[in-house]
């Protein structure tokens, strides 16, 4: 039986022996309220807490599945049962349209965006009466779920089993998709979306899908809150849920999935433990929000987890996960190829007035370490970066074995090959080393999503080999031993050379690098010398930027100069660096060789 069927299984029976445990109807309907407010908090998450995304509408999903269900029912004459599982298609349709319109907004702006969605949402419910009743409510009556009957079960305990399956099935899945590529890539936008488009990662289609599933998730836990609610209302669609799925993911824990659903169902208990206080009740709830929020930063699961029972247990399960991890598949020396791999063919990019980079052509030939020079200010970075898709040129043809690709996006350029660092280190900081070289190896052997969600076979012998790929990049850079530890506690020059690693684990055919020397002392530079001529030696070919030029001129083949964004050389090193123009550009007059400079 695969972990799937089995988790799945267990929360199910779970749910079937609370159902039959509790007897009290008082218990029974907290209970259930608890878990649909679990759904719905846990939807929440999937793009507050997995994406980092802020919604202030999620509301707007969570009566919008509480009307399909109810309009089927009330208004179509189906049984409720049967129209649960379609309140999620709105949800699901909704979310990927505001996840297509909002694509390039994000923080305020997109926590707005939701807002005014849900308020649109709000008026439409009150004006169509015909369809929904209005302000006046829509009334839904709810059969007894048929498996209760057979079970000797009430209508609330019946109910109750729903929710808890439905609450333990989504949980399972979503579990399974966080620790996927779809949701390793989830949280490369969330710390670090430049490396996450330069890794080959779709982040607009990666955000229309967080959202698309986030908002079915909120839906399938308003399809289940009709039986709680009865008459359904407007205020559904109120900006009071919304604030109470961010808050239960802020009070269960950001970014895990056993917080939002901890957070969502104290949501449900808490307010109805302090009925004692009458009035004061919901005051005293809010003051208890605050108190954890400003004495909890991390939410109750970070608390629990650095008491030290929980922190040993995490360890071990650490241990146990590397233990596991397949043997690292040595980089591969790639077939010596001849001819041109890159042409720059009349190249710029203009800022309004700025010229940054002036009608630039070189070529980049198969096996070949090119360096990029020129003082502060020459354009390089500029340069890079439009070889890397992170700016369109505004003139000329970039081409990589023919095909343009001076005009498209990032990640479609990592798709083909042209894989860029960064100068300033571009790591997810707050994960391990070893889930770093994951998230890069994101184009090695692409799953498909239906396999991430089940965890077939297939799927797990594709990321068994997507691992052992990337522990062998990272074996490239002398860094395999350090894959169990946070990359943000890293060495600066390790965390530099993690950034090469992840790069490579992207499968680049041309290997743009920005200062990757930048901040190191003479002995890290030495180990990134030995690292990149490993790389040459094995076939690969390479465009470096840096300033460091004692280290650069020892591995590169070639040498490409800029100046106020022209080029003013292209040779050998050696010859290069006795140009009187470079001297001048470097130093303003001819004096001496660039590289005796450096030395």
């Amino acid at each position: 039986m695969s972990r799937t069927l089995r988790d799945a299984v267990l929360g199910i029976a779970a749910a079937a022996l609370l159902a039959s445990v509790l007897r009290s109807p008082y218990l029974l309907d907290v209970a259930a309220y608890a878990g649909v407010l679990a759904i719905f908090v846990l939807g929440v998450s999937v793009t507050f807490g997995q994406l980092g995304y802020v919604s202030f509408g999620h509301a707007a999903f969570l009566g919008l599945g509480a009307y399909t269900a109810g309009i089927l029912v009330a208004q179509l004459g189906w049984n409720y049962w049967a129209a649960v599982p379609l309140g999620v298609v709105p949800g699901l349709l909704l979310g990927a349209l505001i996840g297509i319109v909002s694509a390039r907004l994000s923080g305020a702006y997109f926590a707005i965006a939701t807002l005014v969605v849900a308020e649109i949402l709000v008026l439409v419910v009150v004006n169509w009466v015909d369809l929904t009743r209005g302000p006046m409510g829509l009334m839904v009556t709810v059969s007894p779920l048929p498996l209760a009957q057979r079970l000797g079960w009430t209508a609330q305990q019946g109910y109750l089993f729903a929710v808890g399956a439905a609450l333990a099935v989504s949980f399972v899945l979503l579990r399974n998709l966080r620790d996927s590529a779809t949701g390793r890539g989830w949280t490369a936008i969330r710390e670090a979306p430049a490396l996450a488009e330069s890794l080959g990662i779709a982040t607009a289609r990666s955000r229309v899908l967080n959202i698309a599933l986030s908002g079915g998730l909120a839906s399938l836990a308003g399809s289940l809150l009709v039986p709680k609610v009865f008459v359904l209302s407007p205020s559904l669609l109120g900006v009071g849920h919304s604030a109470t799925g961010i808050l239960g993911v802020i009070l269960g824990g950001k970014a895990t999935l056993v917080g939002p659903v901890l957070g969502g169902a104290l949501f449900a208990i808490i307010p109805e433990g302090l009925r004692f206080l009458g009035d004061l009740n919901f005051a005293a709830f809010a003051l208890l929000l605050l108190l954890v929020v400003r004495l909890l930063p991390g939410g109750l699961v970070g608390w629990l987890a650095a008491r030290p029972v929980f922190r040993r247990r995490h360890a071990a399960r650490l241990r146990r996960a590397s233990a596991a991890l397949p043997a690292p598949a040595p980089l591969a020396a790639r077939a010596r190829q001849a001819g041109k791999v890159l042409e720059v063919a009349g190249v710029s990019r203009h800022f309004k007035g700025l010229k940054a980079v002036q009608n630039v052509s070189f070529d980049v030939h198969a096996g070949e370490i090119l360096g990029l020079i020129g003082p502060n200010g020459a354009g390089k970075t500029t340069l890079l970066s439009m070889l890397g898709g992170f700016l369109p040129a505004s003139a000329g043809t970039i081409r990589v074995r023919g095909l343009d690709i001076a005009r498209r996006p990032a990640h479609r350029v990592a798709r083909l090959g042209v894989v860029r660092s960064f100068q300033q280190t571009a790591l997810c900081a707050g994960q391990t080393v070893a889930t770093n070289m994951a998230i890069a190896s994101h184009l090695h052997r692409p799953p498909g999503f239906a396999g991430a969600l089940l965890r077939t076979p297939g799927w797990r012998a594709r990321e068994r080999e997507r691992m052992a790929h990337a522990l062998g990049c990272l074996a490239e850079v002398g860094l395999l031993a350090r894959r169990d530890e946070v990359a943000g506690g890293l060495p600066y020059g390790e965390q530099k050379l993690l950034g090469v690693a992840m790069a490579l684990a992207a499968q680049p055919g041309v290997l743009l690098l920005d200062e990757p020397a930048a901040g190191l002392n003479q002995v890290e530079a030495a180990r990134l010398a030995k690292v990149l001529r490993g790389l040459r030696d094995k076939g690969m070919t390479l465009i470096v930027v840096d300033h460091n030029l004692k280290m650069l001129m020892s591995v590169v083949d070639r040498v490409v100069v800029l100046h106020h964004g022209v080029k003013i050389a292209d040779g050998a090193p050696g010859e290069v660096t006795r140009m009187p123009e470079v001297v001048s550009a470097y130093l303003g007059t001819a004096h001496a060789p660039v590289e005796e400079l450096a030395a």
